[in-house]
């Protein structure tokens, strides 16, 4: 019934101390409704097919609505009302009655392990929420600001709040994981220090500008123009490769953050992506006006018709995955208001008057400002503009954070075509509800090989564990051998699997990667498995588990093993990080598994 696994064997095992039920979270929610339609693949049981809104609600003078029952809304999709089938209102837990530098405990043996926060004792209680601090896109002065307001902010912090702070350069970097203490978080926070990146200095340097200084002659306007057309092409490409960069990011905090139940906001102080690039503007006179030689003030390019990039669709697309991992953004500009530096020598940012800034550099911060905008909207957070109080705005993603509704619901048009359809939420007459707009109805994933490989490589790359799929590891070594059993626990209910008869279809595949002490891949394996259960099978395995068994060799320099698994039907990801050396015996020591010879 299995098939695409050579020369391994999927196996099923009940195992007690390891149990492989649902999460609370996807204990809590209800199976969706059997689809009675006569095709002959419908979707099956799936997590996947239920569509999360987070929504907050407040009063006429804006302050939170907390007493509301599920009666109390009405759902409607793309104008068609639909049965709310998960209904929660997160109303702030007590206090923590243990200090909260307790450390959580373990509810796995020490050499089992996973990525689910309810199985590592870390289900973190109350609001959930990410600080994310972008260096990437942010210039140093502005760095400096922001890192002092956000210090203050985590000071201040309730005691039921549960927070990480992560930063971006040219790749994403854990400066605390999520915790309740708050001393942690401000010395992570004061350790992330302002920095120059060559990423954010090379598209945001001023164009050369010799006619403005009395080279007027066409031979001097021309070197001109072929100076600053080289530096925006380096700049074009630096500013596509910055986008890609913090697109991943993202993705990755929501893979990794999936799994908590509820509503998580992503905070993201940053300076902002373009929305796009490459747009050609306007002649004036003297130049692409009448007279002139066919180029702008504001870009002084000689070429109208360099291609257009625009990065719209890929942040729809960062939207739909946070919307996936039922995260709402918070887009908080870190330039804030511009200050005058004759008014206080420790404002922040550009000083330039607004008649003075050339109109490319307003076009720029507009574009910032649409893409922020857009991802806030999509995903029913708030986005902040020209406003210096960012401890104010941090605070209110973690009021709303604190008093949102979760509701949940199963759409009933069965249209899966990848398009965006709206969602409508009412309630009482004179409450004010913010939610997200709607969500894709994505359809069956097909990804190419191609695709797959770079999903399985990008979540082995990242320094957070993919969440969405809960997994555990086991596994034991062989006598005198560098080989290890590894046991791969999975809950099929995860699974967006094909209903074919009296079968269940479906895929996944797997990801196994090796790195030395420096981080260099040592090693690294990728498998496709096919599913093909019958009905008793699935069922069976829903209750008890799904164990994949699978032999690695480990390399000699192996100091991290790190095993991706991705589900075909959904592209959702699953990740655990563990040492190689976790399943050797006590008595024995790494060099007796990592000097023995490839069988």
């Amino acid at each position: 019934m299995v098939g695409g696994f050579a020369g391994r064997r999927l196996s099923v095992c009940l195992i007690v101390s390891l149990s492989l039920g649902a999460s609370p979270a996807q204990q809590s929610l209800p199976d969706a409704p059997s689809d009675q339609s006569d095709q002959q693949e419908t979707v099956i049981r799936s997590a996947v097919r239920l569509v999360q809104v987070s929504v907050v609600v407040e009063d006429k003078k804006g302050n939170p609505v907390t007493d509301l029952k599920a009666e109390d809304f009405k759902l409607l999709d793309a104008g068609s009302p639909q049965k709310i089938a998960f209904f929660s209102a997160a109303i702030p837990p007590p206090a923590a009655t243990q200090p909260t530098s307790a450390k959580p405990v373990q509810l796995l043996p020490a050499n089992a392990f996973t990525n689910r926060y309810d199985l590592k004792g870390q289900d973190p209680p109350g609001a959930v929420t990410v600080v994310l601090f972008d260096a990437l896109n942010t210039s140093p002065q502005d760095q400096g600001f922001v890192r002092k307001e956000v210090m203050h902010f985590l000071q201040a912090l309730k005691p039921q709040d549960h927070v990480a702070v992560y930063g971006l350069t040219t790749q994403l970097l854990i400066l605390h994981d999520f915790t309740r203490d708050s001393a942690d978080l401000v010395a992570a926070a004061n350790k992330f220090s302002p920095k120059e990146l060559a990423a954010y200095d090379a598209t945001h340097t001023p164009d050369i500008d010799l006619a403005s200084l009395g080279a007027d002659t066409t031979q001097w306007v021309r070197l001109q123009n072929s100076i600053n057309n080289a530096k925006e092409m380096i700049s074009e490409q630096v500013t596509k490769d910055r986008v890609a960069m913090t697109v991943e990011a993202m993705n990755e905090i929501a893979n990794h953050v999936s799994s908590i139940p509820g509503r998580k906001n992503l905070v993201w102080i940053s300076g902002g992506l373009p929305i796009q690039t490459g747009s050609a503007k306007v002649g004036k006179p003297g130049y692409g006006g009448p007279g002139g030689i066919g180029v702008s003030t504001d870009n002084r390019f000689p070429q109208h018709d360099r291609a257009l990039v625009k990065f719209d669709e890929m942040v729809r697309q960062v939207a739909d995955t946070l919307n996936r991992s039922n995260i709402a953004m918070y887009t908080i500009d870190a330039q804030g208001v511009e200050v005058d530096t004759t008014m206080d020598v420790s404002g922040r940012g550009r000083r330039q008057s607004d008649q003075a800034r050339d109109t490319s550099v307003l076009n720029n911060e507009q574009d910032a400002r649409d893409s922020s905008k857009l991802l806030a909207d999509r995903t029913g957070g708030l986005a902040f503009f020209g406003n210096n109080d960012i401890r104010a705005a941090v605070r209110r993603a973690f009021d709303d954070g604190r008093y949102a509704y979760n509701i949940a619901f199963y759409p009933n048009h069965g249209e899966w075509d990848g398009k965006f359809r709206t969602l409508k939420i009412e309630s009482k007459p004179g409450l004010k509800l913010r939610y997200r707009s709607g969500y894709y109805a994505t359809p069956d994933r097909t990804d190419a090989k191609e695709a797959i490989a770079d999903a399985l490589h990008q979540a082995a790359d990242s320094p957070l564990d993919a969440t969405s799929l809960g997994m555990i590891v086991s596994g034991k070594a062989t006598k005198d051998s560098p080989i290890v059993e590894l046991h791969i626990g999975i809950d099929p209910k995860q699974l967006l699997l094909r209903s074919s008869g009296d079968h269940h279809k479906g895929a996944v595949d797997l990801f196994f990667l090796q790195r030395d002490a420096s981080s260099k891949t040592v090693a690294a394996e990728e498998e496709h498995l096919d599913l093909n259960l019958e009905e008793k099978q699935y069922e069976y395995l829903s209750k008890v588990a799904m164990v994949l068994e699978r032999h690695v060799t480990i390399a000699p320099q192996a100091t991290e093993l790190r095993i991706v698994l991705r589900d075909a039907g959904s592209g959702s990801l699953g990740s655990v990080t563990l040492p190689p050396t976790a399943f050797l015996p006590k008595n024995e020591t790494a060099p007796t598994l990592m000097t023995q010879p490839n069988k």
